[in-house]
């Protein structure tokens, strides 16, 4: 009997950034290498989001019942950046400021992304999408959220191939339910997060998928504090 095709997404909004104390001892849980690439981002929500995700792989991780101690030391990246770690599960990790996600499989490759819906003109992005795509976008009742829905399913693919880094994304072709690029099929599914204003899809290399989406809190999992009315501001 085939495996069940289950992806678990971990979500987190950080609204307010932690206090000192609280980012640095959660910085402490992951290697010094990881917790340079997290300082490397600029401002504060970018640097919550990126450990946020660390985290949430960390903890969807132990789970399943894989120790990440061990796996840390195993961590790789494809020469597009994809981080993978040689038999463990898979997994995708995505973050628009502090808001973060990470999507984990042991049965499919899989992409995810996560977008906050900022204005933008969409005619500087012509050239990113087909000529039906975009007829779709601008017959939608809200086109800039049409343009990000297929602007994360083309972003999540990339990220699950894990070698398309400079791929034209017009040449990645969307279907309601399949991405197609590279003679490979995509199968995308909605990621339904309670974040106003952001929209996320994920993408899997097996159908049928039953995705769960699962909203933590991230000092409460990891310190046993509850942070929803104890957050500081940063200088």
């Amino acid at each position: 009997m085939a495996a069940k095709n289950i992806i678990k997404v971990y979500t987190t909004e950080i609204t307010e950034p932690w206090s000192e104390d609280v980012f640095g001892r959660l910085m402490e849980i992951i290697p010094i290498e990881l917790r340079e690439k997290v300082l490397e981002e600029n401002g504060w929500e970018d640097q919550h989001g990126s450990l946020a995700r660390k985290l949430m792989l960390w903890h969807g991780m132990n789970e399943i019942g894989a120790n990440m101690n061990d796996l840390f030391d195993c961590l790789e990246f494809t020469k597009t950046g994809k981080p993978f770690i040689i038999d463990a599960p898979h997994f995708n990790l995505a973050n628009d400021g502090a808001v973060a996600v990470c999507a984990i499989s042991e049965t499919s490759l899989l992409g995810i992304d996560i977008e906050w819906l900022k204005p933008l003109n969409l005619s500087d992005f012509r050239d990113k999408m087909t000529y039906l795509e975009w007829r779709e976008i601008y017959s939608h009742i809200i086109p800039l959220r049409r343009f990000y829905e297929f602007w994360t399913i083309k972003e999540s693919v990339i990220k699950a191939d894990g070698e398309l880094a400079h791929k034209d994304l017009k040449e990645i072709y969307i279907q309601p339910d399949i991405a197609f690029c590279n003679a490979k099929n995509w199968y995308i599914y909605p990621v339904e997060v309670e974040f106003y204003g952001y929209v996320s899809f994920l993408v899997s290399s097996n159908p049928h998928a039953d995705v769960e989406v699962i909203e933590i809190d991230i000092p409460s999992i990891f310190l046993g504090t509850d942070m929803k009315n104890m957050s500081s501001s940063i200088d």
